[in-house]
């Protein structure tokens, strides 16, 4: 897990990687995941003028104005052929940021997938499988702001970006989820700036327009850094939920 670039109270970009040691410690698939950030951590869904409406991400027609990252998902699968059998399917992740999923939310994450080498599959594994692997999937991301405890923004999974059951014997696991989200909009602040003026007849007041533009990053690192700042992740079992910590490394602004 990484703030990319790791400096205090600026904007920045989240880049996340699970492996299988995470996703499915004991070969079976998690049913939620939840990335918890350091307290601090701010988001800016003012980062894209467009968000992606409920309707959008349904249909998957998010608009590209809303885009705010890639990724990559990965599951593996086995014992389809006598005696084993292994092999990895992956899928495109496409990232846009959509309206919240709840009231209260600050925003989510639509994450639309898209079946690397579906052709191959389709022709080469499905027939010994005997289930059509999903070429398209959709998943929305709660992005939260937490009002307690020690972390701050979290972005929580209610599953993972594709659902794919087999038939016995065929067994499917996740492998590797990667993601890298940032965005960056800049918009005109108009403001009147006034002057002070000598003139013949003594002083006066002009008033100038003027204007700033301002940045809306959708994510900016907590304003002080120690060294590094904690995350977590959560990933929910039938029996219960694991936790995973870590430390990101960061820079005080100069």
């Amino acid at each position: 897990m990484a703030l990319d670039p790791g400096v205090a109270g600026q904007g920045t970009a989240l880049v996340m990687f699970a492996d299988s040691t995470v996703l499915a410690p004991t070969g079976t698939a998690p049913r939620s995941l939840t990335i918890a950030l350091a307290r601090g951590t701010r988001v800016d869904s003012g980062a894209r003028e467009r968000l992606c409406t409920r309707a959008q991400a349904s249909r998957s027609r998010c608009p590209a104005a809303s885009g705010i990252g890639f990724g990559r998902f990965a599951m593996s699968v086995g014992g389809y052929l006598e005696g084993g059998g292994q092999t990895e399917l992956a899928w495109w992740l496409d990232a846009f940021l959509g309206t919240p999923a709840r009231r209260g939310d600050a925003a989510s994450v639509v994450l639309q997938a898209r079946l690397l080498g579906a052709p191959s599959v389709g022709l080469l594994l499905e027939p010994l499988i005997g289930a059509t692997v999903p070429r398209a999937a959709r998943s929305t991301v709660r992005v939260v702001r937490r009002a307690d405890g020690g972390m701050g923004v979290e972005l929580r999974f209610a599953r993972l970006p594709v659902q794919f059951r087999p038939p016995a014997p065929v067994s499917v696991t996740p492998a590797r989820l990667e993601l890298s989200l940032s965005a960056v909009r800049r918009t005109r602040q108009s403001f009147v700036r006034r002057v002070r003026v000598r003139t013949p007849s003594g002083y006066e007041i002009r008033r100038i327009r003027d204007h700033r533009l301002i940045a809306h990053h959708l994510w900016r690192t907590p304003e002080r850094c120690g060294g590094s700042w904690p995350y977590e992740l959560r990933v929910g079992f039938p029996d219960g939920v694991r936790r995973t910590t870590g430390r990101m490394e960061c820079t005080q602004t100069p």
